[in-house]
């Protein structure tokens, strides 16, 4: 079962007023009809303003359909082999397994693939051939509340001595949120769990059960019984002590940018910090359009992924909601004046991608479930636990 990488929070502020569309664009083939677009409805509020102003000019329909966050993907393989699928899938990069199943088409680029930034589309690619058009690059970091913490904690052994401290004088609930509960989130944890040198994948070799991984699994412990990390904190709870001033840091994305600052709470974005010695290193997200292998319209939707998602004014548009780096180069210049966006972008320089294989399928659930048993000190022996995982994750692999 496709996992989902992480959750945004509510919905993000929706376009204030479509973009104008390019006026100068080239011209384009002739369509008519009506497209279909599966996703999430954080997506639909950002894209379907800008998109039904384009359908405008090209002279079709365009209809968007909320679907839910978590199991969208695993609708969309399910609902294309039957005939019940949309003509275009907007979701988290998951060109592997969407190939895989045989639910998305190529598309051609030509000229146009120099307008993207080379490591998103490449996550878009499978043998050298094109599926997904990447829109955005995306990566965690620390938010930093910078009257309760006015400078960057060096570890995150500082971090939670400052927040505990704060706590302690009634001036914080949390010393650290990290939305984890109920169900764990580790690709908010990753970066965490990278500091200690630990990695999923070398090549199609399973790493996540060496010892810098049993090492992360032993702090995970450590820090479940003193409250560092609260596994009964979800992304909502995490969000709105931050938004209120009740803690001092805050691990999330770009997508939660917009809500954090009408909240008012003064913020830094720093790196998240070091807690096993080495760089935190978060994963590096993109999120994509895809094309039905099976679409109704492949002319139209060919022509939404080679003309409107290639438009400096679209990957702008999707900027201003979802506050994420653009895929788009032009558009990258565009808004590379924007100090959060830099700081983001800073921080993504170490991120790692997430390793784009079938396998990943069977390595989500286990993985944030012995992450919460740990933190909830349902482990008798955390590292124990951890090496067990590992051989759960390789038996699961091994049956397909």
């Amino acid at each position: 079962m496709f996992a989902s990488l992480r959750k945004k929070v509510g919905v993000a502020v929706a376009v204030a007023g479509a973009l104008a569309l390019s006026a100068c664009a080239a011209p384009a083939p002739e369509v008519s009809g009506k497209l279909t677009v599966w996703t999430e409805d954080y997506y639909v509020a950002i894209f379907e303003p800008l998109a039904q102003e384009w359908a405008a000019e090209v002279g079709i329909e365009i209809e968007f359909v909320t679907k839910d966050f978590f199991e969208m993907t695993n609708q969309f393989i399910a609902a294309v082999p039957a005939g019940e699928g949309p003509d275009l899938f907007i979701g988290g990069m998951a060109t592997t397994l969407l190939v895989g199943n045989g639910v998305v088409a190529p598309v051609e680029l030509g000229d146009k693939a120099n307008l993207f930034s080379a490591n998103a589309l490449a996550a878009g690619q499978l043998d050298g051939v094109q599926y997904g058009i990447p829109f955005s690059i995306e990566n965690v970091a620390v938010y930093r509340n910078t009257d309760l913490a006015p400078e960057p904690a060096a570890t995150f052994d500082d971090a939670i001595a400052t927040g505990n401290e704060l706590v302690a004088a009634g001036s914080a609930d949390s010393p650290f949120a990290v939305g984890v509960g109920p169900d764990g989130n580790s690709y908010l944890l990753m970066g965490l769990q990278s500091s200690f040198g630990s990695t999923l994948f070398d090549g199609e070799e399973l790493t996540i059960d060496d010892q810098a991984g049993q090492d992360f699994a032993a702090a995970l412990a450590d820090w479940g019984a003193s409250g560092a990390i609260n596994p009964d904190m979800t992304l909502d709870i995490a969000l709105t002590q931050f938004k209120e001033g009740r803690t001092p840091y805050l691990i999330t994305g770009p997508w939660d940018l917009n809500g954090i600052k009408e909240s008012g709470v003064p913020y830094a974005i720093d790196p998240i910090p070091s807690a096993g010695g080495e760089v935190a290193a978060p994963f590096a997200g993109n999120y994509a359009v895809y094309q039905s292998s099976e679409a109704t319209n492949p002319l139209a939707a060919s022509l939404f992924l080679t003309d409107f998602m290639t438009r400096t004014a679209t990957a702008v548009g999707i900027f201003e909601g979802n506050k994420t780096l653009p895929a788009l180069i032009p558009a990258q210049e565009e808004v590379s004046t924007d100090p959060d966006v830099k700081a983001f972008a800073e921080i993504g320089a170490t991120a790692v991608s997430i390793p784009g294989l079938a396998a990943m399928d069977q390595v989500w659930g286990p993985w944030g479930e012995t992450e919460m048993a740990i933190l909830r000190g349902q482990a008798a022996d955390p590292v124990q636990a951890w090496i067990d995982m590992g051989v759960r994750i390789r038996e699961a692999i091994a049956a397909g």
